[in-house]
C-alpha cells in the first residue's frame, strides 16, 4: 500500500500540474496513514501487572486487578466493570475455522475433557493466542495475590486523527477548488 501510494505520488510529480500534485499527495498521505492506523498500529501488550490494548485511535492500559473476564467472541475483548474493551489486533476467525481445529492444536492448554472452545479461542488464531496469554497472566496474578497494581490509562491518538483528518480535508478541498 505504501509503495503504491508513493509510486503514484512520484508519477504525479513527474507528469501532472501543481494542483494535481498537491491533491495526489494529500490523498496518498490519507490512504497510507489510514492503512498504517488500521493494519500496523493495533497491538496487544500483556505484562505481569496488566494489559495494554492499542487500537487505531486509542491506547488503553488496565491492571489485572480490574479485569473481570477475557473473551474471544468476535475479537479478543476484556471486561472491566460493565465496559467491554475490544482489541482490533486480535480478530476471531470465521465460524468455519472450527473445522480446522485438530486435537493436537489444543494439547497443553489445560482444558478439561468436556471443555468446548470457540473458533476464536483456538491457539492458532490471533484472538486465541492473545486470549490464552492474557488468561495465563490473569490467573498467575490472581493465584499469587500480587499487590503490584498499575493505574488504568486512556491515551488518544490525536496526532493520528489530525493527520488523517487534515489530509482528507486538504484532498477534498483541492477536488472542489481548482486554481
Amino acid at each position: 500500500m505504501f509503495f503504491l501510494a508513493g509510486g503514484l505520488c512520484i508519477e504525479l510529480i513527474l507528469t501532472a500540474s501543481f494542483h494535481d500534485i498537491l491533491g495526489g499527495i494529500a490523498w496518498g498521505i490519507f490512504v497510507s496513514w489510514g492503512a498504517y492506523l488500521l493494519f500496523i498500529r493495533p497491538k496487544v501488550s500483556v505484562f505481569d501487572e496488566g494489559i495494554t490494548i492499542t487500537n487505531p485511535f486509542v491506547e488503553i492500559t488496565v491492571g489485572w486487578h480490574r479485569v473481570e473476564e477475557i473473551d474471544a467472541r468476535y475479537c479478543m475483548s476484556i471486561e472491566v466493570g460493565e465496559k467491554l474493551i475490544y482489541a482490533w489486533a486480535a480478530p476471531a476467525p470465521s465460524r468455519y475455522h472450527a473445522r480446522n481445529i485438530h486435537s493436537s492444536d489444543v494439547r497443553g492448554l489445560k482444558l478439561g475433557d468436556n471443555t468446548l472452545i470457540r473458533p476464536g479461542e483456538s491457539p492458532g488464531t490471533h484472538s486465541g493466542a492473545a486470549t490464552y496469554m492474557s488468561r495465563i497472566r490473569l490467573d498467575n496474578f490472581r493465584k499469587t495475590n500480587n499487590t503490584a497494581r498499575i493505574d488504568s490509562a486512556l491515551h488518544y491518538n490525536t496526532i493520528g486523527g489530525v493527520i488523517l483528518g487534515s489530509s482528507f480535508a486538504i484532498g477534498a478541498l483541492l477536488l472542489l477548488i481548482h486554481f
